[in-house]
């Protein structure tokens, strides 16, 4: 399967190299509930980036 990845999308091999674990077993070490606050305060908080409008008037 990696080798077909890697044929298929080079990129895509490199990025998941790029990964920070460490953030993944920090939110690993969370609450259930606390990780689904932290997403929903993310969600939000990109909700916001889509309704302000930008300098050029979008």
């Amino acid at each position: 399967m990696l080798r077909r990845l890697a044929v298929q999308d080079p990129d895509l091999i490199e990025a998941v190299a790029d990964v920070d674990r460490s953030l993944i077993r920090l939110a690993l070490a969370q609450a259930p509930l606390d990780r689904l606050r932290s997403s929903s305060n993310m969600m939000r908080t990109l909700m916001r980036f889509r309704r302000e409008p930008t300098s050029e008037g979008r």
